[in-house]
């Protein structure tokens, strides 16, 4: 990552949404039914109350700070990426093929990054990737379900133990 403040974070629904299975906040605050529902409905860093019985799902906090909402993790601004160098997708039959990955932030690879455009926005003819891609070596194993490469070891790679 190129951002060390920015990283996976669980998101959770808002308090009295219709994701909320407790219903809305009781209005007698002295009462045992109140403390419970407190309990499950702490106060975010986004000062909303939360329902910790209704996640979201995985955020980029930092990401989500800066937008004022919930951006995913997967589509976290300073998270590194690793898709398939030519975009294709190696045979599903075979279990450990090596695929060339290109490694890079989301703007590098949608090529939104500034090395793609001249000083007047222009786009770069013939620019096939910006300076802070870098070429790495994945196994077919190690795709992931939005067909980006995680960094999970590859079974064939990893040394039995002695």
């Amino acid at each position: 990552m190129t951002d060390t403040d920015h990283g996976p974070q669980s998101w959770f629904w808002e308090a009295d949404s219709d994701n909320c299975p407790h219903g809305p906040e009781p209005e007698d605050d002295t009462t045992e039914a109140w403390d419970e529902w407190m309990d499950r409905h702490p106060w975010s860093p986004q000062d909303v109350r939360i329902c910790l019985d209704a996640p979201m799902g995985e955020a980029c906090l930092d990401c989500s700070d800066e937008d004022g909402e919930y951006v995913p993790w997967g589509a976290c601004r300073t998270r590194e990426h690793a898709r398939p160098k030519d975009g294709t997708v190696p045979n599903p039959d075979a279990q450990h093929q090596q695929v060339t990955v290109w490694v890079g932030t989301q703007d590098c690879l949608e090529r939104e990054c500034e090395d793609y455009f001249t000083d007047d926005g222009d786009e770069i003819p013939g620019k096939d990737r910006c300076s802070h891609i870098r070429e790495e070596q994945a196994c077919s194993c190690q795709r992931d379900e939005d067909g980006e490469y995680g960094n999970t070891p590859c079974p064939a790679t990893v040394a039995p133990a002695a």
